[in-house]
């Protein structure tokens, strides 16, 4: 007996170090059960947005026909200064500023003559430059080029055919004059005024002939219809950037709506604010799909039992002897057999001898018929933990002496009860153990469903140490060595059982 309480004190100290040991690790988000940022969630719906988003903005830019630009540019220049001759009747306006805008409404005027469905047609000006700019965007680089060099062409000809009139009409001016001159005679006389402006209209027709061989280069076209280089990434990648970008916006926006919209408690405060107590820290439950009503099979991960340690001397206190613990879910996946099963191991690992009471049914609903036991084994986990697998329809007598008979052999008792949810009564299980706590699933149970399995443990005789906690992180570890079998519970004799807490 002395042996037992030394070893027990002994479990106690070391299980308040390696608390005090985890506590100073733990951040905030791993003892306070809300609202911590649900951060995994949300990256995993954003990456689930973005795929799907990236999938389709990627397909949708390779089946569409990708647009070709093409474009060339020329330089603008009044008749008078590009011809190098003084035209009476051609436009004499030098100011450039305007000349450029009077350009730009005529190539529109043009543009609108050649609209084309296929095809988009744009003049610009470049900069502040008398340098204008005309793009083509189509399907083909062809209907792209042909459509610029149609639009360059109309223009060139249109400006070169005003031009070829005005000094057409400028010489037959002067012709007429030279003519009228001749008449009247004299024209050979140097230096009598008719021989005179018969030698300027003389140079003037000069100066007009040698204009009208310049007419052709009216227009300096500095870049000839080209297809533009394609720059940047392809159309399906770009398109695929923004649909990831898209979809995980979208999902995340989805999730949360749903989340301010479902009744599914996300923020465990809100428990607290109801004068509920919620221990921490919280507990690893793994997936809500993976939980089952059946014990785990598999060894609690590091970080499981790091929390289930934190949580051991707030549920029960192992170094003043044998006492009872029972585990009631506020629902089937909130994850009662999973934190049944990381308190056991918690206190089983700090050396302090621990059986785990739970039906057979619940316990192997889920196991193939080959590996299934009979009603009332005990199945040895280690040296310190034992699981008791107890017949599904079990009366009071036989529960309170498999409880007493536990006790007796010096174990603390965890007893797995079913969820509240399937009809068992809390009174009939809690009569039978010394303590109770709910567990309530971080996004799994509803605030009210976690509210009525306080309320049902509370009215029974059994005190509520509290609602402990479950997320969704990974909880188990390396599988389970293979114990001995079992063997029936009643027969048990107390010499094995006295020797686990002497080796303490």
């Amino acid at each position: 007996m002395t042996s037992s309480t030394t070893g027990a004190t002994s479990t106690r100290s070391v299980t308040h170090g390696n608390q005090q040991d985890e506590a100073q690790g733990a951040s905030r988000a791993d003892t306070w059960p809300g609202p911590a940022a649900p951060l995994v969630w949300l990256a995993t719906l954003a990456l689930i947005g973005a795929l799907l988003g990236g999938l389709i903005g990627a397909v949708v830019g390779a089946t569409r026909d990708e647009a070709v630009t093409a474009s060339a540019t020329f330089e603008v220049v009044p008749d008078a200064r590009a011809l190098n001759s003084p035209l009476a009747t051609s436009t004499t306006n030098t100011d450039t500023d305007t000349f450029v805008e009077g350009q730009l409404q005529a190539l529109e005027s043009l543009r609108q003559g050649q609209q084309d469905d296929d095809v988009s047609l744009s003049v610009t000006q470049v900069g502040t430059a008398d340098v204008l700019r005309i793009s083509a965007t189509a399907p083909t680089a062809d209907q792209a080029t042909a459509a610029v060099g149609g639009l360059l062409d109309a223009y060139v000809a249109q400006r070169q055919e005003a031009a070829g009139e005005s000094v057409t009409a400028a010489l037959a001016a002067v012709q007429q004059r030279l003519d009228a001159l001749a008449v009247l005679g004299g024209t050979d006389e140097a230096g009598t005024p008719v021989g005179q402006e018969v030698q300027r209209l003389l140079s003037q027709q000069s100066e007009l002939q040698a204009a009208a061989t310049r007419v052709p280069g009216l227009v300096p076209v500095l870049r000839g219809p080209t297809a533009d280089e394609p720059s940047g990434a392809p159309a399906w990648l770009l398109s695929g950037l923004v649909g990831a970008v898209l979809g995980a916006v979208l999902l995340l926006a989805a999730g949360a709506i749903w989340r301010a919209t479902t009744s599914r408690l996300f923020d465990a405060r809100l428990l607290v604010a109801a004068g509920v107590t919620v221990l921490l820290p919280r507990l690893p439950a793994g997936r809500v799909r993976g939980r089952g009503r059946q014990v785990p099979n598999r060894v609690p991960n590091a970080r499981a039992l790091s929390a289930a340690r934190l949580l051991v001397p707030q549920v029960t206190e192992v170094g003043r002897g044998a006492s009872s613990l029972a585990v009631f879910g506020a629902d089937e996946r909130a994850g009662a057999s999973e934190v049944a099963w990381e308190l056991a191991w918690a206190i089983a690992s700090g050396g302090a001898p621990v059986a785990l009471l739970t039906t057979a049914s619940a316990a192997h609903a889920e196991r193939p018929d080959g590996q299934r036991r009979a009603d009332g084994t005990e199945r040895v986990v280690t040296s310190a933990l034992s699981v008791v697998e107890l017949p599904a329809q079990l009366d009071d007598d036989a529960l309170a002496a498999a409880v007493a008979r536990q006790r007796a052999a010096g174990r603390q008792v965890l007893l797995h009860a079913p969820a509240l949810t399937t009809g068992v009564r809390a009174h009939d299980l809690a009569r039978h153990v010394d303590q109770a706590v709910v567990v309530v699933g971080e996004g799994v149970s509803s605030l009210e469903g976690a509210l009525a399995a306080v309320r049902d443990v509370s009215g029974s005789s059994a005190p509520l140490l509290g609602v402990v906690v479950t997320t969704t992180s990974g909880h188990l570890g390396r599988a389970q060595v293979d114990a001995p079998a079992g063997h029936p519970a009643e027969e048990t004799t107390s010499p094995r059982q006295e020797t686990v807490p002497s080796e303490v």
